[in-house]
């Protein structure tokens, strides 16, 4: 059984193990993936810099994954859908279950009419992961973003809330 805690400082060393691991980052936006710039991230999450982050733990309180939201915009009621899964801990739903969670929070309780995802158009897990939510496929983003200094197709995902 996982569960959610904040992220906290502590918490950098075990996250930049998994996200360094071979291969993990080729399907993921991510670049600076050291202790010391996972810790200044960390540092930026719920200081009102429209980011959140809780780290998806174990019984033991051992770090299985991330999720958040970033780009958090309560004056157009929308936010960005972001996860990661240690490879060890992959293939086991925990990212659906943490994703399904953070995404009824974040239309409930911040009252997000709009909750997107980007996902790289190389990574299927996160791709399974989203149509497992429901979330609504709305198009290819061509060029979308630089990933490691290089423009890479996104597709664009969200789960919509009607008030």
């Amino acid at each position: 059984m996982a569960h959610l805690r904040p992220l906290v400082a502590e918490d950098a060393e075990a996250w930049s193990a998994y996200l360094s691991s071979p291969g993990f980052i080729e399907h993921t936006s991510w670049s600076d993936v050291s202790a010391d710039g996972l810790r200044r991230q960390i540092a930026r999450y719920g200081n009102d810099q429209g980011e959140l982050r809780w780290a998806i733990i174990n019984a033991r309180g051992g770090l299985l994954g991330t999720i958040g939201l970033n780009g958090i915009d309560p004056a157009h009621r929308r936010a960005e859908l972001a996860y990661d899964i240690a490879p060890a801990h992959q293939g086991r739903g925990l990212a659906t279950a943490a994703a399904r969670t953070v995404l009824a929070w974040a239309h409930t309780t911040l009252d997000c009419a709009r909750v997107q995802a980007t996902v790289l158009d190389s990574n299927h897990a996160s791709i399974a992961v989203l149509q497992k939510l429901g979330m609504q496929l709305e198009g290819k983003l061509h060029g979308y973003r630089c990933v490691r200094t290089a423009p890479r197709d996104f597709w664009m995902y969200a789960s919509l809330i009607e008030r």
